[in-house]
């Protein structure tokens, strides 16, 4: 109003004339009449133009910068994520039976191996030494078992022979006692006394002879069985030491234990191995689970048994879990998972996955793609759309339960509207949006 009335004081000093004056003199008034008018229209467009540069304007985002999602009444899954990989069920090394130089190493890791393949080749000539004296003393004994065993047939046959001997001499000094006693009874003096005794006497001695020659190949026999046994004790250690020995030898030729996937190789040519080194990890291909890492404040609601869909990239595997690791590393905690689904082509160890644990399932709640910071069980801000679509304002939410990429509306929304999910840093203090 105040621009008005200096328009028209301008007016007035410019013709000269007041309002009363136009009264008076009408006919000329109309072509300052027509001027008056055109300065108050160039007044109001000024006037407009300047409202629009002065009012404010909504913050302007392009759709197809943004992530639209819509909340809808239904049932909704609580689930929980994480990245893993797959793992062998049983873990099995594969270790050196014996110390020795690697001349070659034969397998890489990731290399598919059957059971006896040939891992690596050690070489230790030392052993080989001590095998070759093991072997020459095997021999030795051996020919001196032999030899022993001729002796004792030898001297066996020389105490028979003293014992016929003696035992022929009995028999005839037998003869004369008995002829001898036989006439001494008849008492004709064909027999002294003398010869009588002394037949008694040489038939005494040869009888106490022929025992004593007995007593002595029985203990000739007990004594030649020690000796044998004693030898052939020494010739079975021997044996067993050559035994032990070569297959210590054999053990240089390093192989698999079973079929599988070899993991790792902890050798190299030219390096010196002593007994029992692990040498490479073997896992087998067709006994997997499932590592995830979980984050630490969305396992407390993971339980053993629960339900799993484990990701390949390629195919899916359906699971359950077995096992929560107690202890917390960088911020997450392991869940281990037993496949419970047959395994697809690309299954084996330290295959990169995803998986997906089912915890419990809302039944007719609101939901919808969860947006980006927001915390279950919290209030929270999203930007809601109007219905045309072309503009959105920024209302606040009660949020519930969430779950790895949904979360549960508890109060702000209804089913059908449709919010901004994608990250709002940009315009996180507007009050409103404009969609182009």
């Amino acid at each position: 109003m105040a621009l008005f009335v200096l328009i028209e004081y301008q007016l007035i000093n410019e013709i000269g004339y007041s309002h009363m004056d136009i009264q008076k003199k009408r006919s000329r008034a109309i072509p300052k009449r027509k001027l008056w008018f055109g300065l108050i229209a160039i007044a109001l467009v000024t006037l407009g133009a300047y409202a629009t540069t002065v009012a404010p304007r909504s913050y302007e985002v392009r759709r197809d910068s943004i992530i639209i999602s819509q909340v809808n009444q239904g049932d909704m899954n609580i689930e929980v994520r994480g990245n893993g990989v797959l793992a062998p069920k049983h873990i099995r090394w594969i270790s050196t039976n014996v110390d020795g130089r690697v001349e070659s190493v034969l397998v890489k890791p990731g290399a598919m191996v059957k059971k006896g393949d040939l891992i690596a080749e050690l070489i230790n000539p030392e052993l080989v030494q001590k095998t070759d004296e093991i072997r020459w003393e095997l021999e030795a004994a051996l020919a001196n078992n032999k030899s022993l065993a001729m002796r004792h047939e030898n001297n066996v046959l020389d105490a028979q022979a003293r014992i016929l001997k003696v035992k022929h001499s009995y028999e005839k000094a037998k003869l004369q006692y008995d002829a001898e006693s036989t006439l001494l009874k008849r008492n004709n003096g064909s027999v002294s006394l003398i010869d009588y005794n002394r037949s008694k006497l040489d038939l005494e001695q040869y009888r106490e002879q022929l025992q004593i020659e007995k007593k002595r190949l029985e203990k000739l026999k007990e004594t030649q069985e020690a000796e044998f046994q004693a030898n052939t004790a020494m010739v079975n250690k021997l044996k067993k030491s050559l035994s032990r020995s070569e297959m210590m030898i054999q053990s240089l030729k390093v192989v698999s234990n079973q079929s599988g996937v070899i993991q790792a190789v902890n050798i190299e040519a030219g390096q010196r191995v002593p007994l029992g080194l692990n040498i490479a990890k073997l896992a087998r291909q067709d006994q997997l689970l499932a590592e995830l890492k979980i984050p630490e404040r969305q396992v407390r609601t993971v339980e053993i048994g629960q339900d799993v869909i484990v990701d390949t990239h390629n195919n899916q595997i359906h699971g359950s879990v077995i096992r929560i690791d107690p202890a917390v590393n960088h911020g997450t905690v392991q869940v281990d998972v037993s496949l419970n689904s047959p395994l697809p082509p690309e299954a084996r160890p330290d295959l990169s996955i995803e998986g997906t644990i089912l915890v419990s399932k809302l039944q007719h709640v609101l939901s919808v793609n969860r947006p980006a910071f927001a915390q279950s069980n919290s209030p929270g801000t999203v930007y809601r759309l109007a219905a045309d679509g072309r503009e959105a304002d920024k209302i606040r939410v009660m949020f519930g339960q969430g779950s790895a990429d949904r979360i549960e509306i508890k109060s702000g929304l209804r089913d059908g509207d449709q919010i901004v999910t994608s990250n709002p840093s940009a315009w996180e203090h507007q009050d409103r949006i404009s969609i182009q």
